[in-house]
């Protein structure tokens, strides 16, 4: 009799063991289906965000010069790196090789680092067209102004009630 309660208490125990196993198992399915739905909408993102880049680069008609050190660990010998209106970034290597990536091209992570790079030179490159348009508009109102004078000027020598005046 002692050996079956012992025999019954092991059962008990593999039960045990095998719902931790199986409640283990689910979860790491959980998991990585998670895990594969966020890198599926990843895509998506990096490609909106992409879009969104090149339309600020394109209303700032800049290109923005890249450190080598951005790609430096994804492709060797940069020369030189350049993010251009159509968010590309397009890499000069020293071999003489040009490569060409599409920002929907990029991984999460060469887009974090482009990101961090980029973001302060739009910053600064749009602080400059914003006082270059508002220097301008300034200067095309005193302009305006200026020839309205025109105007007064012309439609009071035309004005017959004027005449006498001078």
């Amino acid at each position: 009799m002692v050996e079956d309660v012992q025999i019954l208490e092991e059962g008990i125990r593999e039960q045990g063991k095998s719902g931790n196993l199986l409640a283990d198992i689910d979860n790491v399915v959980d998991k990585t289906l998670q895990i594969y739905e966020l890198t599926s909408k990843e895509s998506e993102i990096i490609v909106s965000i992409g879009s969104s880049i090149s339309m600020l680069l394109n209303t700032l008609k800049v290109s923005l010069s890249l450190s080598p050190s951005t790609f430096h660990a994804d492709f060797a010998g940069i020369k030189s790196a350049i993010l251009n209106n159509n968010a590309e970034v397009i890499i000069l290597q020293s071999t003489g090789n040009i490569i060409t990536k599409k920002f929907a091209e990029l991984n999460s992570g060469q887009v974090m680092r482009l990101l961090e790079e980029i973001i302060p030179k739009l910053d600064q490159s749009a602080d400059e067209k914003k006082n270059e348009a508002t220097e301008k508009i300034g200067t095309l109102k005193k302009v305006a102004k200026q020839m309205q004078r025109v105007k007064v000027q012309i439609k009071h020598k035309g004005d017959p009630d004027s005449e006498g005046d001078e």
